[in-house]
């Protein structure tokens, strides 16, 4: 085996780890974005995530022990995995007033079931540390007399309680998780890439290593 083909095992595992590594926490990313987000960003979070993960496992057991059907597809997993990254990137991208209006009407359909049942939006106010759906008044407006505990740090009444609504907190919220999910996939793009062209030079460099040992 070559120096090249060895630095070039070396340099995968790397990006191997780093891959693992992302692939989780756009798992992560999902995780926390649960019923916080469009299904259909969900479950794209989930797939590229479980797909990024999957296939640098197989590019470290393919690579260490240099067999070339278990390289060739990790390097096609690693394609495929290219293309939905970029997907994510340019077809599935949603707009920061996108997020925002989403947000919204989150926000709204729990303010409407706290007109109906007292606490609903109690998972908010503590969550994103806001207080009715667009200022505290709203409590006002609706004839509580008190604002409810989660509008307070530490649900301790004594303190100054929040003074933000949580329409704009929860906008504020879900714009930085989607940025910061999509910053991962560029990340994971570019490891991609470097990934793809060593795979395909591995399986290249087995495939003759496999033919002169037959001879």
């Amino acid at each position: 085996m070559g120096c090249t083909t060895g630095c070039v095992k070396c340099f995968l595992n790397t990006l191997n780890t780093l891959n693992a590594l992302s692939g989780l926490l756009l798992i992560a990313i999902a995780t926390l974005a649960l019923s916080k987000a469009p299904l259909a960003y969900i479950v794209f979070l989930y797939g590229l995530g479980g797909v990024i993960f999957v296939s640098a496992i197989l590019g470290c057991c393919g690579i260490c022990q240099e067999n070339v059907c278990m390289t060739a597809t990790y390097g096609f997993l690693l394609l495929g995995q290219l293309i939905i990254s970029l997907l994510g990137i340019f077809g599935f991208k949603f707009s920061e007033e996108y997020i925002e209006k989403f947000a919204k009407e989150e926000v709204q359909i729990k303010w409407n079931e706290e007109l109906v049942e007292p606490g609903a939006m109690d998972i908010y106010q503590t969550l994103y540390e806001c207080c009715g759906r667009d200022s505290p008044d709203d409590y006002v407006v609706i004839g509580r007399e008190t604002l409810p505990s989660s509008c307070y740090p530490q649900g301790n009444t004594q303190k100054i309680h929040y003074q933000d609504g949580c329409a704009l907190k929860t906008s504020q919220n879900y714009v930085t998780l989607f940025s910061y999910a999509n910053d991962s996939n560029w990340m994971a793009v570019v490891i991609t890439v470097l990934m793809v062209f060593g795979a395909f030079y591995l399986v290249g460099r087995f495939r003759k290593q496999r033919i002169r040992y037959s001879y």
